[in-house]
């Protein structure tokens, strides 16, 4: 998956990090245990940052706490998914996904929206 991220942003100024999204979505590594799900993270980041880009990792606030070894991840950007007023997750996040009930003009149905944290990439 790296990789083909990696192709796939080939000569783009990227301003943000490259975010790997683990969570479940009724295929094959929807049975990976922490240890495994925290080491293709890991894997993910690595190749990315090796690279030259900034990684990170996607996830919902139970998703950090139940499915992967949140600790672990620490040395990578946090794009925290928690569809509330105030995030209950305590770790650290740079960016915050608040709900996946937004409007967006152009846009027709419901969109995710965020709130960043971080200052974009030179």
């Amino acid at each position: 998956e790296a990789s083909m991220a990696l192709s796939m942003v080939e000569g783009y100024d990227l301003k943000y990090p490259i975010f790997i999204d683990t969570e479940g979505s009724g295929g094959r590594a929807d049975s990976l245990d922490v240890a495994t799900r925290t080491a293709v993270c890991e894997a993910f980041c690595e190749t990315i940052e090796t690279a030259g880009y900034t990684s990170g990792v996607y996830a919902s606030r139970s998703w950090f706490y139940n499915n992967v070894d949140d600790d672990e991840l620490s040395d990578y950007v946090k794009w925290l998914a928690e569809y509330r007023e105030v995030p209950l997750y305590t770790g650290r996040y740079e960016i915050w996904q608040y709900t996946s009930s937004g409007a967006v003009e152009g846009i027709n149905g419901r969109v995710d929206l965020n709130l960043s944290y971080m200052k974009p990439l030179e």
